[in-house]
């Protein structure tokens, strides 16, 4: 049977805003239409090409498409499926630690360096391989906590959705590139076994009004494409792009700039992949993430993220 607690930790109907104030400074990103680029909408895909280009990073509006539609509303009920597997106790959490080959499963706070000093990470994630989630029980490749299997079809279903979208952005990336779909679609078949998943993720509220501790450290993304609804800031992207992949401190210099979340929009980047399948020409933006600005910082920070 489904749990049936009221969520206590994720209540973003209760959250502040996010500051205004010159302390925190944010990056300007493009804000593109979902619903426009399902419907070929030549300048909107013009501005998604070049945003892909330059920074990597834009806001996704997904209001109108079904996908969208299901990405905006089922994030919310992903989020409470999370705060219900982070409130299981740690030794039962510890059981779904993954191995050093393995990328599913869940990862413990501190259980990463968040700088070269080896300062240890403050926030713990799951990742929910997506094969898993799309197939029958029997099927599956490992064992899930009882939760998850009880939202087995929520993350089915989300997955499927995320998935579309990201072969859709994809799909016009190619056109814009000259590049036959089939090269990105025959490497991106939802079937097919991959590191695709969803990643949620618990940042504890800031501990003081300093914000030394780091949730998650500098880096570009690995795969092609990510796919990120969050409801209180923390994300920061590197001022300069680059096209430099990797985890810690960026090559160029620049500063660390807020990304704000902005209501009925995902934040997509691409990542290390797209740039390497298109010889340099996209860019995997380079970003990390800290306890949230201001009175967002009293909160736990939640987010959604598909791989």
């Amino acid at each position: 049977m489904p749990h049936k607690e009221e969520s206590t930790e994720f209540t973003p109907e209760q959250y502040p805003p996010f500051p205004d104030d010159p302390q925190f400074p944010s990056v300007n990103l493009e804000t593109i239409s979902l619903k426009k680029l399902e419907e070929g909408d030549e300048a909107e895909t013009e501005r998604a090409f070049q945003a892909f280009k330059g920074r990597g990073f834009v806001y996704l509006e997904l209001a109108g498409t079904d996908n969208g539609d299901t990405i905006l509303h089922g994030a919310d009920d992903v989020a409470k499926a999370a705060e219900q597997t982070f409130a299981l106790p740690l030794e039962e959490k510890l059981k779904y630690k993954p191995s050093n080959k393995e990328l599913f499963g869940y990862k413990n706070v501190g259980a990463t360096n968040a700088d070269k000093a080896g300062t240890p990470d403050t926030a713990e994630f799951f990742n929910v391989s997506k094969n898993d989630m799309i197939v029958e029980d029997g099927k599956m490749r490992r064992p899930w906590p009882s939760v998850v299997m009880e939202h087995k079809p929520l993350f089915a279903k989300y997955c499927r959705a995320s998935h579309a979208t990201g072969l859709m952005i994809m799909d016009m990336l190619a056109d814009k590139l000259g590049v036959p779909r089939k090269e990105i679609r025959q490497r991106h078949v939802l079937e097919d076994h991959a590191g695709d998943h969803i990643r949620f993720t618990r940042g504890p509220p800031r501990k003081t009004v300093e914000m030394p501790e780091i949730q998650t450290p500098s880096h570009t993304d690995f795969g092609t494409i990510t796919i990120l609804m969050n409801w209180l800031g923390g994300l920061q992207v590197w001022s300069e792009s680059s096209r430099k992949a990797g985890p810690l401190e960026p090559d160029v210099p620049g500063e660390w700039l807020w990304v704000k979340p902005k209501r009925g929009s995902a934040i997509v980047n691409l990542g290390d992949a797209a740039v390497k399948f298109t010889n340099g020409v996209l860019c995997s933006g380079r970003h990390r993430v800290i306890p949230s600005p201001g009175e967002q910082g009293k909160w736990p920070r939640y987010s959604i993220v598909y791989f």
